[in-house]
């Protein structure tokens, strides 16, 4: 058994952006983040994960290979591999959501 609370981990930017909570390489990776009113998770993508979003507040604009989508509270996401992905706060408020980011199986 393992216990972590996000409010004693750093963040991967000191004040705002990801923090990683569980971490089992080659697995899956657990984490959460809080983008503060014009932040972003810039456009990228992950060879072999997939990646699961969870918005638990916060209306961002998410936007996946292109597709545009504003964000309600409550919505999730799963985007595949290889398919480039990106997260705006261009509103008044903080963003927060949970994401799984999950390795495929070879073979």
């Amino acid at each position: 058994m393992e216990k972590v609370n996000d409010k004693e981990l750093e963040f991967k930017n000191k004040v705002s952006g990801s923090k990683y909570l569980f971490i089992a390489e080659n697995k899956y990776a657990f984490g959460t983040a809080y983008l503060r009113p014009g932040d972003e998770i810039k456009e990228h993508f992950h060879v072999d994960e997939a990646e699961l979003f969870y918005f638990i507040s916060g209306a961002p604009v998410f936007i996946c290979e292109g597709a545009e989508f504003r964000v309600k509270e409550g919505d999730a996401f799963r985007v595949n591999a290889k398919e480039k992905h990106y997260i705006k706060n261009d509103t008044g408020t903080t963003v927060h959501l949970n994401f799984i980011k999950l390795k495929e199986a070879k073979g």
